[in-house]
């Protein structure tokens, strides 16, 4: 081609440059992309697991924090009466004190309700247990929600009126109609059933029956105070005016009630006592440092692509691409990986999320409003991400390319480190991300032995075949200490009779299955090892406990019915428990304090058990101290029922057969008790999925990084590995030098991220089931792999030093 033919070319090129716009950039950015699969691939896979993590976190803090399910429910509010005596702490608000505050201008309406738990009994029906909400009638119209059927009481009779929450007429009535007019007992107190209200409803926390206040307010018992803003007004002129009015009636309230002041908050506002607003944002922001790991890597991975197309990139700023073209272009590549990531990123946090809130039952997730899904905001928030993404993969290929001559890279015909070095900077980056993975990975891995064995969590005891339900022997009677015996006694004879039951106890709980837990103390034998102070499980239990669940004596003698109230407080204790607490000592004899049951009793030890194993790899699940039921006055109960076949075979007659013993005692909380321990393992093993992803995902995104790093520096090294293959340098030298680097990466990282993770171990114990969190083979195990992976992830930018051809690389320079 001559130069006037290059120079036409040239001309006609640039025109065709500012003709295009950004169409053009935007082509060749997606050309460049699906000519290098694998490396896309790559990129896009990183952004998904960058992306997904903070998805999914920031669906269960904006869950966490939802308005009340209502509508205009960012406009329900609750009041709060502080006191500066007694350092801002609470007032109790009573009805007479509502009176006082009616009337405000910044409320469109208020209301008071009370929590409760109750035993609703149905002449016709087994009785049930319901979490109770009395309310004045203003609460229900200030919500704007009505009944799904029936209708809310008239005011005038609404004290004896009740209305059921969805799933307790499903389960008590089978979801009939017929329920409305039905005449109940609410605690020994007739009511007439006049609603059902709307599935999911459950104000103002999780309740699941509704009551109403007699019309005479003279009631001292304290309430909590909830209202509806009016339009235009603020929280905080809510507050000064009910201050106003608060302070009206301090003359009428006793010393100790007055001199407060109201504050006015969003009623879902700062619901969370235990903190979960914070930690999910704890986690929103360790995930957002993840993603920019991530984003990082892309960029290595961009950056190397570059490189690879540094003299392309040449070819078309010699025919007129100017370095906005180009840096427009190379963003579009990074907004396509983004995109591509994101919307992966999006999917995959959806499934996690819906799992999550599927795995997690109601009772562990907090109050009814709370719900995890990829709502607007998520799609938003997630929206934000991906602009943020680009921007910070595509701004060093960018950066570096801004400093570039492209016309001296034509001018050598080569390559060369013309993006400049990795930098020491680069080299630390990779290290700390390496570091970190690894003890993530460390956590993954202990967090995945931990999920194995919830998998088989109280295998080794007959929880199939055992119908599990909790009762409240008392219910509706008036029968103190003397007649809990009896009461006791009435119940198992009642439930034996049930068809298809082999045997059936009651006790405070079963094994890994709401069993009490507390210190103790042995008589004479002082507490010196951590083990010892840190308490036991303890169960209170009838004699055919042991029977139930096929555990046999192994000395001594088990409960009996001479165990009852009155006589010499006795225990029998596992064998792990005598092992470990009564080592080298006859355990028969000794006597004990549980402080759970008794903080004063002496129980002396007259059987050794064998141990109920759970399978969670802890001896400390084996230690039990069993007390006789009929001794403690404690209520509810759980009642075992071991079935000849399957646990589900009971559950159809089995309120039937309570309701025969007394129609007011409530059954609630049926399951076998196979169904109690995945119940009770549901958050452990929520957790362990979360943390086994994160650490897998963590292993990848730093093997990435490795590769990105021992890419770019071969990339930049290829005119000097060239030129020594050309003197007669062996590949395989090249290759080892190489993979050298890559171990000199990991193994200090390994080094310090086993470190690190063995420091931080403990706080993983929650979740582990009782696994060792500092398992040496663990440690080792994780060790091994990550530096395979490492290794792994080096092979190929060996592989390509190794490959350098001295020719091209000579006809380049």
């Amino acid at each position: 081609m001559t130069l006037g033919s290059f120079s036409a070319l040239s001309s006609r090129a640039r025109k065709a440059q500012r003709g295009a716009g950004i169409a053009l950039p935007f082509r060749l950015a997606l050309r460049g992309l699906i000519r290098s699969p694998g490396n896309s691939a790559l990129a896009v896979g990183i952004l998904v697991l960058g992306l997904a993590a903070p998805v999914t976190f920031f669906s269960i803090l904006t869950g966490s924090l939802r308005h009340l399910p209502v509508p205009q429910g960012h406009r329900v509010v609750r009041a709060e009466v502080s006191s500066p005596r007694t350092a801002g702490g609470a007032v109790p608000v009573t009805l007479r004190d509502l009176d006082l505050i009616q009337g405000a201008s910044s409320l469109d309406e208020i209301g008071a309700f009370r929590t409760s738990q109750g035993t609703l009994v149905d002449p016709d029906e087994a009785a049930v247990r319901v979490s109770v909400a009395t309310l004045t009638p203003d609460v229900l119209s200030l919500l704007r929600t009505v009944p799904a059927l029936g209708l809310v009481p008239a005011e005038e009779a609404a004290s004896e009126g009740l209305l059921l929450g969805f799933d307790v007429w499903q389960e008590a009535y089978g979801g009939s109609p017929d329920v409305l007019g039905r005449a109940v007992f609410l605690d020994d107190e007739q009511r007439m059933i006049t609603g059902v209200m709307p599935e999911g409803f459950g104000f103002p926390f999780r309740q699941n029956a509704w009551a109403f206040f007699p019309r005479d307010r003279d009631d001292p018992v304290p309430v909590e105070i909830v209202g509806r803003l009016a339009d235009g007004a603020s929280l905080e002129a809510a507050s000064v005016e009910l201050s106003g009015l608060w302070a009206r009636g301090e003359g009428l309230r006793e010393p100790v009630r007055q001199g407060g002041a109201v504050e006015v908050d969003s009623f879902t506002g700062g619901r969370g006592e235990r903190g979960e607003g914070v930690a999910f944002l704890g986690l929103v922001l360790v995930a957002l440092a993840l993603l920019m790991i991530a984003c990082a890597n892309v960029a290595n991975l961009l950056l190397v692509r570059a490189s690879d197309r540094i003299r392309s990139l040449g070819i078309q700023a010699s025919l007129g691409a100017g370095k906005a073209h180009l840096s427009l272009q190379l963003f579009f590549e990074a907004l396509l990986l983004a995109l591509l990531g994101g919307g992966g990123g999006l999917l995959l946090a959806w499934v996690g999320i819906d799992a999550i809130q599927n795995a997690l039952a109601a009772e562990h997730f907090g109050y009814f409003w709370m719900r995890m899904a990829v709502d607007i905001r998520v799609v938003a928030f997630a929206s934000v991400l991906v602009g943020g993404t680009a921007l910070f993969s595509g701004t060093i290929p960018i950066l570096r390319l801004l400093k570039t001559d492209l016309q001296v890279v034509l001018k050598e015909r080569g390559d060369g480190a013309v993006f400049g070095g990795g930098g020491r900077w680069n080299l630390r980056f990779v290290g700390l991300q390496l570091a970190l993975s690894c003890a993530a990975l460390v956590a993954a891995g202990l967090t995945g032995q931990s999920l194995a064995k919830s998998r088989d969590f109280g295998a080794d005891l007959p929880s199939t075949e055992i119908l599990v339900a909790s009762v409240d022997p008392l219910a509706g009677t008036d029968e103190a200490q003397s007649g809990w015996p009896g009461r006791l006694g009435a119940l198992e004879e009642g439930l034996a009779g049930l068809a298809g039951t082999r045997s059936v106890a009651l006790a405070l709980g079963a094994p890994g299955y709401l069993e009490p837990f507390g210190p103790f103390e042995v008589q004479g034998r002082e507490a010196l090892r951590d083990v010892d102070r840190r308490g036991v499980l303890w169960n209170a239990v009838t004699p055919e406990y042991f029977s139930v669940l096929d555990l046999e004596i192994i000395s001594g003698r088990g409960l009996g019915t001479q165990d009852g109230a009155g006589a010499p407080p006795v225990a029998v204790v596992s064998a792990g428990f005598a092992g470990r607490h009564l080592e080298g000592e006859e355990p028969l004899g000794r006597r004990l304090k549980v402080s759970g049951a008794d903080t004063a009793t002496l129980f002396s030890i007259v059987g050794v058990v064998e141990d109920a194993e759970l399978g969670g790899g802890s001896d400390a699940i084996a230690e039990r101290v069993y007390l006789s039921l009929p001794q403690l006055s404690s209520r509810p109960v759980l009642a075992l029922l071991r079935s000849e076949t399957e646990a589900a075979s009971l559950a159809p007659g089995l309120r039937g057969s309570v309701a025969d013993v007394d129609p007011r005692i409530p059954v609630w909380s049926v399951r076998s008790l196979a169904d109690g321990h995945a119940f009770m393992t549901r958050v452990p093993r929520a957790m362990a999925s979360i943390s086994l992803a994160g650490g897998l995902g963590g292993l990848m995104v730093a093997a990435v990084g490795l590769y990105g790093l021992l890419a770019f520096r071969v990339r930049q090294r290829r005119r000097e590995l060239g030129v020594r293959m050309a003197l007669g340098a062996d590949g395989n030298r090249l290759m080892r030098e190489v993979m050298g680097l890559a171990f000199r990466q990991l193994l200090p990282a390994v080094g310090i991220g086993l470190g690190l993770a063995w420091l931080l171990a403990p706080i993983l114990g929650v979740v582990l089931l009782g696994l060792d969190p500092r398992a040496p083979l663990t440690y080792l195990a994780v060790a091994v792999s990550f530096v395979t992976v490492g290794l792994g992830a080096a092979l190929v930018p060996a592989l390509r030093a190794a490959g350098v051809e001295p020719a091209e690389v000579l006809r380049g320079d």
